[in-house]
């Protein structure tokens, strides 16, 4: 009864489908008593959060890439091995025979990334065998990032846009401004701390490469913009990076621990989880001006970020700092990683803890901020 097209009859007394009517909206799957219709989805289809993965006419999969954001949930869910994204390993290691020096930018996902004997201490070393000229954590450019959208959030909201959504992760960004254009001007404008920190090292370094190196896919497509390609490279992910590291033979218990890796505060380092993100800029905000309310609502996986920015546009969240994470965990759930996401956190929490700052404000590079940020956003 409840089939559109008329595609089911009743033939010695059984129900029959007919397979040239049906249309395949499962009206039919949602009223039989007796759970007798069964509906398969590919798995890369269910875990594509922006529904872009469809069906041509003979039935294979096919991508919408007017809607696919990168995140790269398809391709670690596909278990065929079907997806793949492009890679640099190629690129990265023929500039590094140039002669040329070549920055990692490590994001703040990677602790744990690499296997129990590479730790934090031991990271800085073992890149330098790779042929690296040196690591920069990308919690720096994350530290960064908190004070600028703090600043933002304290400038424009309620003052000039109802609420303000984080900038710093792409696939998240991405899909809010095709999906919900009209809210896409309360995303923040402030760099990300991938492009914070590319900047930092070839104002450093005049003339370096740099190689983000993390657990995303989206980073690859972000790194492709016209006025990002002159601040990062190249993209790896962590997964890429291992196989480096295994290509090379490289026996992490041999290598020395050289201390401390960086300067980064704990906020900056947060970044990998969700929740991470909105809690250092509130407590960038709190010192900034400790009388100010915040409010925040945060979101990981895009359909969930799809619901809150629905309810964000009702006026649900007017006043709000609106937190996005494509990737279940956050960024420690990433299509590069090499470890679980809960356990990732854990150890991410570790770190945290370890470290010697606690709020973005204390960064070493705050007063280069404008300079880095002068080539607009």
């Amino acid at each position: 009864e409840v089939c559109p097209k008329g595609a089911i009859s009743i033939v010695n007394g059984r129900s029959k489908i007919d397979p040239d009517k049906c249309i395949r909206c499962g009206k039919c799957i949602n009223v039989c008593p007796y759970h007798a219709i069964i509906k398969t989805e590919r798995p890369c289809a269910a875990a594509c959060g922006v529904d872009a993965i469809g069906s041509d006419r003979l039935g294979r999969a096919q991508i919408d890439y007017d809607k696919c954001v990168s995140c790269g949930m398809c391709l670690v869910n596909c278990p065929f091995g079907a997806i793949a994204d492009k890679g640099q390993i190629f690129q990265v290691i023929h500039a590094i025979k140039s002669g040329t020096p070549v920055y990692a930018a490590v994001a703040p996902a990677f602790i744990g990334q690499f296997g129990r004997d590479l730790t934090p201490e031991r990271l800085r070393e073992a890149m330098k065998e790779l042929g690296f000229a040196d690591i920069m954590e990308v919690a720096v450019g994350a530290d960064l990032c908190t004070i600028q959208e703090a600043q933002d959030f304290l400038d424009e909201v309620p003052q000039k846009q109802p609420f303000m959504a984080t900038s710093c992760c792409p696939a998240w960004a991405a899909m809010a401004r095709k999906m919900f254009p009209d809210l896409a001007p309360y995303i923040s404008m402030a760099l990300t701390p991938m492009v914070l920190t590319g900047r930092l090292l070839k104002r450093e370094h005049p003339g370096c490469k740099v190689v983000f190196i993390g657990p995303c896919s989206a980073k690859k497509l972000e790194a492709s913009r016209q006025e990002i390609r002159s601040d990062i490279d190249f993209v790896l992910t962590f997964e890429e990076v291992v196989g480096m590291f295994t290509a090379k033979g490289i026996n992490f218990e041999q290598i020395p621990s050289d201390g401390t890796l960086s300067d980064a505060s704990a906020d900056g380092r947060g970044f990998a989880v969700s929740g991470g993100v909105a809690s250092a800029v509130v407590n960038c905000i709190k010192e900034m001006d400790p009388n100010r309310e915040m409010k925040v609502a945060n979101a990981e996986g895009l359909r969930n970020c799809r619901e809150l920015l629905e309810e964000a546009r009702k006026g649900t969240y007017d006043g709000y700092l609106l937190e996005g994470m494509a990737c279940p965990g956050g960024c420690v759930g990433g299509a590069g990683t090499m470890q679980g996401p809960t356990k990732a956190k854990g150890q991410i929490m570790v770190a945290k803890k370890k470290s010697q700052k606690k709020n973005s404000l204390e960064s070493t590079y705050k007063d280069r901020l404008d300079l880095l940020a002068e080539r607009g956003r």
